[in-house]
């Protein structure tokens, strides 16, 4: 009986590990392909690499990529409610950002799944996409660093400062933005996917794919 339960509390934690090691790899893959789905598509709009939500509307890989990401954090279960409750969370803002796209290029009024007004969508687009980076970094900085690893909980310290810090300066471009202060519209792109390869990079480490003990 008792090798009974172990093989289940290891075959479960094989299971935990596939999973993180799946999440990371799609948060990394996810500006890649987006990026280089966008070079190969043809007639293509100039401000297409404003944004990698901008990509929604010339290549599938946001919706598929971000929706399959959707999916496994609000399935991701673990031992403790508030890790479960924090997944579901950011399961729901993937979803979010997909289901609600933000401005076109091409001048559509009603986008999305539920097609609602483009302002409208494009107003809450980034509300869902903030709460999920938000969450996602809370999740790395937070949750992750319970573990007895101490250079990986360092790794996700770094890495979890590293999103909100990125977020802030962004926050702050915005702001100055609203005052005048112009920026290159490709930064929001290069946020994105900064923020994306380092929210896959701790998952993978979580996973035990990159191994640093």
């Amino acid at each position: 009986m008792d090798e009974q339960i172990i093989e289940k509390v290891k075959v479960r934690a094989m299971s935990s590990l596939l999973h993180r090691n799946v999440l990371g790899a799609l948060g990394m893959l996810l500006p890649v392909f987006s990026i280089i789905g966008g070079l190969f598509v043809r007639n293509k709009p100039e401000s297409w690499w404003y944004s990698i939500s901008v990509t929604y509307y010339i290549t599938p890989a946001l919706p598929i990529i971000l929706g399959a990401c959707g999916i496994f954090l609000l399935c991701y279960r673990s031992y403790q409610t508030i890790d479960t409750v924090i997944n579901v969370l950011s399961g729901i803002c993937a979803f979010g950002v997909v289901l609600f796209p933000c401005e076109n290029p091409y001048g559509i009024e009603y986008v999305g799944y539920f097609q609602i007004p483009v302002a409208v969508s494009a107003v809450i687009h980034p509300v869902f996409a903030m709460a999920l980076f938000a969450l996602l970094a809370y999740n790395i900085g937070w949750l992750f660093t319970r573990g007895q690893n101490e250079l990986n909980n360092k790794i996700y310290k770094i890495c979890s400062w590293a999103m909100f810090v990125i977020m802030g300066l962004f926050f702050i471009l915005f702001i100055a933005s609203r005052f005048g202060f112009n920026y290159p519209k490709w930064i929001v792109m290069i946020v994105e996917a900064v923020l994306l390869l380092i929210f896959g990079f701790a998952w993978l480490v979580k996973g035990r794919l990159f191994k640093f003990n």
